[in-house]
């Protein structure tokens, strides 16, 4: 599992953008020096799901809500 992100304002604003992503337990934030993406754990298990969706995602088969005190 990746080490949690801290919710700076650049990763706020990315999962409001993202549509489903921004919700998903699913998704991953990683950052780099200059960019912050957003990457799905489910691509690792199922090639069809990309590894980087095209944001904002309106649908999507593996969407799973997170929910409090769960990563």
């Amino acid at each position: 599992m990746p080490p949690v992100t801290p919710m700076t304002p650049d990763v706020t604003r990315l999962l409001a953008a993202a549509g489903l992503c921004g919700r998903c337990r699913h998704a991953q934030v990683l950052r780099s020096k200059r960019s912050t993406f957003l990457r799905c754990a489910l691509a690792d298990q199922d090639p069809r799901f990309a590894r980087y969706p095209g944001l904002p995602v309106l649908q999507c088969a593996g969407f799973k809500t997170t929910t409090a005190g769960q990563p």
